[in-house]
């Protein structure tokens, strides 16, 4: 299909990260809506968007479908949904996006499992790399950051603390864009607290 240019509704799509559950949030659920339905429309080039989208309004069965379609197209699951071990690094962005709606579906075994595959492709493709793996590297911090993530929602706070930490040293040396590097500083003051307190995230 068609890419069709953004309306000024779905312009307005934008989310915030709660300090303290360190999820995304949305302040306008309408133009979120709208965004979505332009991905759709877009087809298969807007389907990663969409997928965080739809994770972030809950719209969690969705998100799911959709990343396992694309985990698929990417040669990182089979046709019956058996991960591809190793994982091609082409599939490790995908990984995490799935992997991350299954966090938020609470099925943390199969979360940990996606995330740790896609974390050990990025690994590989730093280690063997002969140019500076970037992308590589860029992913790697994000699966660190999410790995923190579902680590910290399993009340797991030292864990958390220490994916943080190294999503944050990646994130430094790339010189990541500063919602990246505020979000990680974020998520680490928020695992301390928790750990010095040992509360569990409501």
């Amino acid at each position: 299909m068609s890419s069709k240019s953004p309306t000024e509704e779905s312009l307005k799509a934008r989310y915030v990260i709660d300090p303290v559950s360190l999820r995304e949030v949305v302040r306008n659920k309408a133009a979120v809506e709208s965004r979505i339905e332009e991905l759709e429309n877009i087809g298969e080039p807007g389907d990663a968007e969409r997928i965080a989208w739809l994770r972030i309004l809950g719209r969690l069965q969705e998100a799911e479908e959709l990343g396992w379609i694309t985990l698929v197209k990417s040669g990182g699951v089979t046709d019956t949904r058996q991960i591809v071990t190793p994982l091609p690094f082409q599939a490790v962005a995908g990984a995490l996006r799935l992997a991350h709606v299954m966090h938020w579906q609470k099925k943390y075994s199969q979360a940990d499992q996606l995330f740790t595959v896609a974390l050990e492709s990025a690994q590989s493709e730093i280690d063997n790399s002969e140019m500076n793996p970037v992308v590589a590297r860029t992913l790697a911090a994000f699966a660190w950051q999410h790995l923190g993530k579902l680590h910290f929602d399993q009340g797991q706070f030292a864990d958390a603390l220490r994916s943080f930490e190294s999503a944050l040293v990646l994130r430094q040396e790339l010189q990541s864009p500063e919602d990246q590097l505020s979000s990680t500083r974020q998520a680490i003051r928020t695992a301390e607290a928790c750990l010095a307190q040992k509360v569990r995230p409501s």
